[in-house]
């Protein structure tokens, strides 16, 4: 597969350093299961970038009517980083119609909360003979596209970086229907603690 430059990565700006470009996510869904396997997950835009990490916390607090409240230097401290040159690399693509059943998991199991199964899924994958260097998928809080990415086969990938672009309140905005406390990010208002 053939990744253009620019996609997207949200993470915590401390960790946007060479030395930790993959780490291991203990709350990835298609983070192999055995600890230890490195990942990088990204995104071809950022608002799908966000809602992969906030998505079901957002969900959770309109269906519980109690929303979350972010600190604002929480999000001044999460900032997006990019790709800045095109990556090629082997997938499997979950995105295509049949190719979850091919290895006998279905969109159940992939979107499931219960993250310990897309893991299992996710291992098997990861220790295919075809080397595979990750996952692309379909986002299901936005429907596009998305790659989780794994060093482990491929060493350039290991070696790669990523640019810092902005912080995640630089995409906060506030209108006059923003209800007093809240910003918008893309299609959501965020409560936003005073510091």
């Amino acid at each position: 597969m053939r990744l253009p430059d620019g996609w997207w990565n949200l993470r915590w700006e401390a960790h946007l350093t060479s030395a930790n470009v993959f780490h291991a996510s203990k709350t990835g869904r298609l983070t192999p299961e055995i600890c230890g396997v490195k990942c990088l997950y990204l995104a071809d835009n950022p608002a799908t970038s966000f809602y992969e990490i906030y998505g079901d916390d957002i969900a959770s607090g309109k269906e519980s009517m109690i929303p979350t409240v972010y600190s604002k230097q929480a999000l001044v401290d999460r900032v997006y980083a990019r790709t800045p040159v095109e990556l090629v690399f082997t997938v499997y693509d979950l995105s295509t119609e049949g190719s979850a059943k091919k290895i006998g998991m279905d969109l159940a199991t992939l979107y499931t909360g219960e993250i310990e199964r897309p893991r299992r899924f996710a291992q098997r994958l990861h220790d295919h003979p075809k080397r595979f260097d990750g996952i692309r998928y379909t986002s299901r809080h936005t429907q596009a596209p998305c790659v989780v990415l794994w060093p482990t086969h491929t060493p350039t990938l290991a070696n790669m970086m990523l640019t810092r672009h902005s912080t995640l309140w630089d995409h906060a905005t506030y209108e006059k229907a923003t209800p007093a406390g809240s910003v918008r990010l893309f299609d959501d208002e965020l409560m936003v603690a005073a510091p």
